[in-house]
């Protein structure tokens, strides 16, 4: 009996041995999964400070207007059913409220506010929806302390379906044209529009309201008696065609001037600078050569954006026949703009108010 109990208990001790490793064990492990996740969080970290990939740049809609001169005949909508002169783009108006009347519109709502993206516009004349493109964020290298070699990769946005959520605004709107002529009419952004951050957003915020873009889509026209399923289910038929307005092109804050020269890029006041937009998803792209203005820019990744500004407002946007004309809408602001170059801040409001205007070019050529 003796012996088995002395057995016993050196099996005992034994045990207890194992266990003990075993925990140990765990505890290395524990303490390698810890740094692990703090090492991630450090990316992450790294990641949403840096330019327009961070995602805490956003800026809330206070108020958006769109109104049309109606005495000449035109009206505009947002579900191709219910026309009138003037219309307020809010989460309700161009989500929840078209549940009823438009229940397979793919509108884009921000209710957490604007956040930098990237766009060109369509890609063809078969494409009735802009290329969006956000940030999939920035990595670098574990030897660069000073994060001045980041490389950036970008994916693109989708729009099959409506959005509470986006990065950005996008809504149908439809324009009725009733002039009695079969001419088109051309269509205006009147000069009256405007684009105004708060007055009380810091000088960071005012430099990226310099980056807002506008951009319509003219998708297709039908006669003004269509049913409403026609109505809303316009498509291009090879015919869709873009125009993106940048309101505040030739402003630029003191220190958007002074980020923009860390990078060899000189930025005046009053002067226009263009910008290189996304025009494909991907990456990694280097974070120098994805500045607009960088003499190594990236072309594989990178496109002029062609842009209407202050200075040719009064050009026509696109003509619209006496009917029903569906377009698509967007508000952005763009990330590729210098403005937006290592901009970082808690937010502000923007007032939108868009007003078009047209001609009488259908009433003219028809009473000749």
């Amino acid at each position: 009996m003796r012996s088995i109990t002395t057995k016993r208990k050196k099996k005992s001790i034994s045990t207890r041995k194992k266990d003990q490793t075993k925990t140990k064990f765990r505890e290395r492990k524990s303490f390698k999964v810890t740094v692990v996740l703090v090492l991630l969080f450090g990316i992450l970290f790294v990641f949403s400070t840096y330019a327009w990939f961070s995602s805490s740049l956003n800026v809330q809609i206070r108020t958006f207007n769109i109104v049309v001169d109606r005495t000449s005949g035109l009206y505009i909508s947002l579900d191709g059913i219910n026309f009138d002169s003037a219309v307020e783009i809010n989460l309700d108006t161009v989500i929840r409220e078209l549940r009823q009347t438009y229940p397979n519109h793919t509108n884009q709502w921000s209710t957490n506010g604007l956040t930098p993206v990237s766009s060109n516009g369509i890609t063809n004349s078969n494409s009735p929806v802009f290329n969006m493109f956000q940030s999939n964020g920035v990595l670098y290298f574990k030897r660069d302390v000073n994060h001045e070699n980041g490389f950036v990769s970008t994916e693109q946005m989708t729009e099959n379906e409506a959005k509470e959520y986006s990065y950005y605004i996008a809504f149908d709107l439809f324009f009725q044209n009733i002039t009695g002529s079969p001419v088109s009419d051309n269509l205006y952004l009147d000069s009256s529009s405007s684009f105004i951050m708060n007055a009380d957003a810091n000088e960071e915020m005012q430099g990226l309201g310099n980056s807002i873009r506008f951009g319509i889509v003219k998708i297709g026209s039908v006669d003004n008696d269509a049913p409403a399923t026609t109505v809303q289910n316009i498509g291009c038929n090879g015919q869709c065609e873009s125009i993106i307005y940048e309101p505040n092109s030739r402003n630029h804050t003191d220190l958007s001037i002074e980020r923009a020269s860390k990078y060899g890029v000189t930025l005046v006041n009053g002067e226009r600078f263009p910008t290189y937009a996304f025009k494909r998803a991907g990456g990694p792209v280097y974070v120098k050569n994805s500045v607009s203005g960088s003499p190594n820019i990236d072309l594989n990744y990178f496109d002029l954006q062609e842009t209407r500004t202050e200075e040719n407002i009064e050009d026509p946007l696109f003509q619209i026949p006496d009917g029903i004309t569906k377009t698509r809408v967007y508000l952005w602001i763009e990330g590729q703009d210098i403005d937006s170059l290592e901009t970082e801040s808690e937010g502000a409001e923007l007032t939108v108010s868009i007003n078009f205007v047209k001609d009488t070019m259908g009433y003219n050529t028809f009473d000749e």
